[in-house]
């Protein structure tokens, strides 16, 4: 028996069997109860009593299995722990959070290996492999997977606001008219933390406002015909493709267009927001070019995308408006990835400098770049060691030039910034995340602010 990523494992919220070989004091001298270690660059607080060994690491918002939180009296109200007379510090949704301690930030949650094969050994009567440096979210036993943690997302009563159906999270994300091999989701931007060393001196980057809204893309690419019945037999008879270039628009994970897709919804903003970003971007798109962009503002019906963070637009008001819904007035549509697709399905990347100049040559608005040349050349005073890129992005966390651990540049209400998105110059499509702490922080504290995970 082992651990496994499973099918639905998300990258960023991934366990991972850690070896803890030296523990340091906490930066604080007066703090004499917590110490404290790095794991993939992300600082841990524990207890005083940890000794070195093997561990269970968590990152922050996963949320761990409640069978395993009981099993080691972990939650904060104890009638929900095997021993009710022990309490933890865990919340009743099992969520980790980000936490400042004594003024040093924790960023995960660490439980000793032995805590977590006990429990296996209670949950299977089988005894598991832990091998350092393995990233799970489950464990495969006798043919089936449990999960032992994932992502967490905030769970809503269907028909509430915000809330969707069963009948809406059961649509294919891949239809029969859609091709594969045309049409891609975004990928999920890894957190830069996980990735020690992926930032290098020589590295030539970009570093852009990462901004908090919903995830849009349009596309003109290839699609399947909906064929008539003659057109179905010169098919077989000859093998003439009738695929045609069409239009489609999306959500994170939902194809919007109701012929491709007739069984979808509203979805969580109860409106088509992304049908007037979807008008707004298509006179800009040219054959087999999809178009990755972040709505922020307000939606058509006067509610926030995200809640607080306006990106300096206006709400919409019914009768002053006249029911007109407005991009860069009401809302704003900030393209961050574009691609070109032939019709072999190879996809040409748009380099973050390419798409700054597309979006510009149009009259696009990209999202704000901050910064654009060699890594070394952000911070020239920064002596080149092995720990050169942990260095950088500690001095990165904490440049008030980005604004970071400030309130947000775009908005008009006092709200934190998101935080930076780092490509690099490869080619390749790579992009890293770098959120702030105080946005983690309210996230936490505001289950609406993880609308767009529902």
């Amino acid at each position: 028996m082992k651990p496994i990523k499973s099918k639905k494992a998300n990258e960023n919220y991934l366990a991972k069997v850690v070896n803890i070989r030296v523990f340091r004091n906490h930066s604080n001298p007066e703090v004499t109860r917590l110490k404290c270690a790095t794991i993939d660059g992300f600082n841990i607080i524990t207890s005083i009593d940890a000794e070195p060994g093997l561990y269970i690491y968590f990152p922050t918002a996963c949320c761990i299995n409640p069978n395993l939180l009981s099993y080691n009296n972990l939650f904060r109200h104890k009638e929900l722990n095997n021993n009710p007379e022990k309490t933890g510090l865990f919340e009743d949704n099992g969520k980790v959070k980000v936490v400042k301690l004594k003024g040093e930030l924790s960023e995960g949650f660490i439980m000793p290996a032995v805590d977590f094969t006990n429990w296996i050994v209670t949950e299977t009567n089988k005894e598991i492999e832990l091998v350092e440096g393995t990233e799970f979210d489950a464990v495969e036993h006798e043919g089936k997977t449990f999960w032992v943690n994932k992502k967490f997302i905030i769970k809503r009563t269907p028909g509430t606001p915000g809330g969707s159906s069963k009948k809406t999270r059961k649509i294919k994300k891949e239809l029969d008219k859609v091709i594969p091999s045309q049409f891609r989701f975004h990928y999920d931007t890894v957190i830069i933390k996980k990735c020690p060393n992926v930032i290098q001196p020589d590295d030539l980057i970009s570093i852009t406002e990462k901004i908090h809204g919903t995830s849009h893309i349009s596309a003109y690419v290839m699609c399947h015909k909906e064929l008539t019945w003659k057109e179905k037999l010169a098919k077989w008879l000859t093998g003439n493709n009738f695929d045609i270039y069409d239009y489609l628009y999306s959500s994170k994970n939902v194809i919007k267009n109701q012929y491709y897709n007739p069984n979808v919804t509203s979805g969580f903003y109860g409106c088509d927001t992304w049908k007037y970003a979807d008008d707004y971007l298509r006179p800009y798109l040219q054959k087999g070019m999809t178009i990755y962009a972040e709505i922020v503002g307000y939606n058509p019906t006067g509610t926030y995308i995200q809640k607080g963070y306006d990106y300096g637009c206006e709400q919409p008001n019914a009768i002053v408006d006249n029911l007109v819904y407005e991009p860069e007035k009401h809302f704003k549509v900030r393209p961050y990835r574009i691609t070109l697709t032939n019709t072999d399905g190879e996809v040409h990347e748009f380099s973050a400098k390419e798409v700054q100049q597309y979006c510009k040559s149009v009259g696009l608005i990209p999202v704000t770049e901050y910064y654009y040349g060699y890594a070394r050349d952000l911070y020239p005073d920064l002596e080149e060691s092995q720990h050169w890129c942990q260095n950088f992005l500690e001095r990165l966390a904490n440049d008030k030039n980005f604004y970071m651990e400030c309130n947000s540049p775009s908005c008009k209400n006092k709200v934190p910034h998101e935080g930076l998105v780092i490509k690099k110059e490869d080619m390749l499509s790579h992009a890293w995340k770098l959120k702030c702490f105080k946005f983690l922080d309210k996230s936490q504290k505001d289950p609406e602010m993880d609308a767009e995970d529902e």
